[in-house]
């Protein structure tokens, strides 16, 4: 089946949002996003116009996705199990979007030097704000920061061209992080 043009820029800004959180903005050409998606730099351009607006995409995107998990977690707020639907709604993300989420966790980097990053920030304070409600303090806040990392760190395993044999099906996977980053979230019992 054919993708769709926005499936197609789905999938690249996921790629870029990637190699942005790990390279950042600096340090990361169009060639190199261009490669990583199969595209010729020219095409890429041709797609998005230049380097500062795949970048704003990627950051509107990045934010989409905190906001869908942030309403998730509002609406669900006295939920019995908020911390649960919260985090399965995390980890399928980042299965689906491993650079999406990947990049709202470098904007936490305090040095973040990222161009626009600033709306990222805010919107991944208020994820950390949905998660820790209840807690508040600086060490529940850097749980619920690390639960995330294990959830991207996981994700992108599956998403590895190299064969570590660390692939694992999605409804064997899911459960298995929720329950690892709901341990570190939540603390010692």
């Amino acid at each position: 089946m054919r993708q769709t043009s926005a499936q197609i820029d789905h999938a690249i800004l996921d790629v870029a949002a990637g190699i942005f959180a790990t390279h950042g903005f600096a340090h990361t050409s169009v060639q190199q996003i261009a490669d990583a998606v199969g595209y010729s730099k020219p095409g890429l351009l041709h797609r998005f116009g230049s380097k500062e607006a795949l970048h704003r995409a990627v950051l509107a995107e990045v934010q989409e996705t905190v906001e869908e998990v942030v309403a998730l977690a509002t609406a669900h707020h006295h939920h019995t199990d908020q911390l649960q639907l919260v985090l399965d709604l995390v980890t399928r993300r980042a299965l689906e979007r491993p650079g999406m989420v990947q990049m709202m966790l470098r904007s936490f980097d305090p040095v973040s030097q990222e161009p626009g990053i600033e709306k990222v920030q805010h919107a991944g304070y208020r994820l950390i704000d949905s998660l820790d409600a209840p807690l508040n303090g600086p060490l529940e806040r850097l749980r619920v920061a690390l639960g995330l990392e294990l959830i991207v760190n996981a994700a992108m395993t599956q998403h590895s061209t190299v064969d570590a044999d660390m692939h694992v099906p999605a409804e064997e996977l899911v459960p298995t992080l929720v329950s690892l980053a709901r341990h570190v979230v939540a603390g010692p019992v």
